[in-house]
């Protein structure tokens, strides 16, 4: 036991006895909610999503061939983590464009233009590069580290018996929405189960990282769980007019430490993520939530007529250097090209059907790169 934070895990740093009571050296989970049997918050309309601020890299990004990367081990490289957007094939190609909730993705960083990174990415036995804005890619939480208010730290409000507070652990991925130069400190929104905004120093994010990370889901604390929705706020004190210390996203379950009052409860929620302390109230007008939403009519997939082989090489055009490769074998829509001994060959991804080159002797003989093909054992 952390006899100066107040339970075993280290998490929570007030020394109200209400600490004891609730951890019992188990680690809590925050979420806000309604009293038990009450009525929940009424769902939140998702406000669209601000255009992600770009953050000038400190370290530059080594250059790498993407057939290289693409045929080392995954983990062979740092991986970082983008949010489809606007992205081409090459520099000076045709943009393609992810649909909204387009999942994050992991990628390996491999070039950087001016507002511009190169990305490779393996996905669904695809691997290939591509460029996309800087702005796109999720700095990596590398500490664990209270999310403050304003930059230098710190929430406004007296401590009412319960320590506010939202902090982000280590490995949890946030987007970039804002950054001082003078004080190093970066504007960032978590989304999850919760979502958190707030400012960080710089010396807690980075780009790129070689540790691994699973976020496990909410931990159990054998407390009520309460069910709140979509919108409900979670705040700094049991006041209407307190400051906003994070909301539910998504998350259904909470954890409620104590109630302040008819209105008020004191709650908690911890995930692999991110762990919550503060207040909320059954009785409190819904916040916005930024979680993009799927749109109505998704990108046309495309129709396969093909089993494209593994180590099929992709191009982003007829004269340039291969930009990936097929990791395994995997359907496609094969077409011979205009010009003879190149064909295109178009798959679903997570920006909608991608369009590439690739050249052979015919359709069924396509020219391989990458790592050679395991050889068949001998015959006995």
């Amino acid at each position: 036991m952390d006899k100066d934070r107040g339970s075993a895990s280290g998490r929570w740093r007030d020394s109200a006895p209400l600490n004891a009571a609730y951890y019992f050296g188990v680690r809590g989970f925050l979420l806000l909610a309604a009293a038990c049997g009450g009525s929940v918050a009424p769902v939140a309309t998702t406000a669209p999503a601000p255009k992600p601020a770009a953050k000038t890299s400190v370290h530059p990004i080594e250059v790498l061939d993407p057939i290289t990367v693409l045929s080392a081990e995954p983990d062979a490289y740092p991986h970082s983590f983008l949010v489809p957007g606007v992205a081409s094939l090459d520099l000076a190609g045709p943009q393609i464009q992810a649909p909204p909730a387009a999942p994050e993705l992991e990628v390996t960083l491999l070039d950087e233009q001016s507002t511009m990174v190169r990305a490779a990415v393996r996905f669904e036995g695809i691997g290939f590069a591509l460029w996309t804005e800087r702005a796109r890619l999720l700095e990596i939480v590398t500490r664990e580290q209270r999310v403050s208010a304003h930059v230098g730290g710190g929430w406004f409000g007296p401590d009412a018996g319960v320590t506010p507070y939202a902090e982000l652990h280590t490995g949890a991925h946030v987007r970039v929405l804002g950054h001082r130069d003078k004080e190093a400190w970066t504007q960032v929104r978590y989304l999850g189960a919760l979502e958190i905004d707030g400012w960080v120093p710089d010396a807690a994010l980075t780009e790129r990282t070689h540790d691994l990370h699973d976020n496990i889901g909410r931990f159990p604390t054998g407390m009520q769980s309460l069910m709140v929705l979509p919108g409900t706020v979670i705040r700094t004190e049991p006041k209407w007019v307190a400051d906003q210390l994070a909301i539910v996203a998504s998350g259904y379950l909470l954890d409620v430490i104590q109630p302040v009052d008819e209105a008020w409860s004191a709650i908690a929620y911890e995930d692999g993520d991110i762990a919550v302390r503060g207040y909320a109230s059954k009785q409190d007008p819904p916040g916005e939530v930024h979680r993009p939403h799927a749109v109505d009519t998704p990108p046309a997939a495309v129709t396969p007529n093909a089993q494209v082989p593994r180590g099929t090489c992709l191009y982003a055009t007829q004269d340039g250097e291969p930009i990936g490769f097929l990791l395994a074998t995997h359907e496609g829509e094969l077409s011979s090209a205009r010009v003879p001994g190149w064909f295109t060959l178009s798959f679903d991804t997570p920006w909608g059907p991608i369009t590439f080159m690739t050249r052979g002797l015919s359709a069924q003989s396509l020219a391989t790169c990458g790592p050679p093909l395991p050889s068949a054992p001998p015959s006995p």
